[in-house]
């Protein structure tokens, strides 16, 4: 994690999901933000994504680098790196320049490895199905 790359975790982060907190929606941030409760929705940082022990996202993770030690359902997009942890789960897809598994990982999904300069799949599979019920339900309306 942080602590590897010989950063202090927590003057890094920016903002924190705390473990009894859930939330839906999206959410731009500039620093690092650490996800210890249930998110649902599109999570965006310039710098980097934890998702704790106890996170659990179902959404799309897009960073510079994702480190997930709890659960993902979902895409993950990092321009630099992404690290599943020990005990982790990730349900979905992942793109980076880099991808560390460890030992006592669940991953289910494709990997496709980004090369410098490389831009993002432009629309990822877990939400092209969330786009088509968005505009369903506008048509109905």
């Amino acid at each position: 994690m942080f602590g590897k790359e010989g950063h202090d975790e927590q003057a890094a982060i920016s903002s924190i999901l705390g473990s009894d907190c859930k939330f839906t929606g999206d959410v731009d941030a500039k620093g690092t933000i650490r996800i210890d409760g249930e998110f649902e929705g599109r999570i965006l940082s310039s710098d980097s994504v934890v998702v704790g022990k106890s996170g659990i996202v179902r959404g799309e993770i897009r960073a510079a680098h994702a480190v997930v030690t709890g659960t993902v359902e979902g895409n993950v997009f990092a321009k630099r790196k992404v690290e599943l942890e020990s005990g982790s789960r990730l349900i979905g897809d992942v793109e980076s320049m880099s991808l560390v598994i460890e030992d006592g990982v669940f991953f289910e999904g494709k990997s496709k490895m980004m090369k410098e300069g490389e831009t993002f799949t432009e629309k990822p599979r877990v939400f092209q199905s969330m786009e088509e019920d968005e505009q369903e339900v506008e048509v109905q309306e």
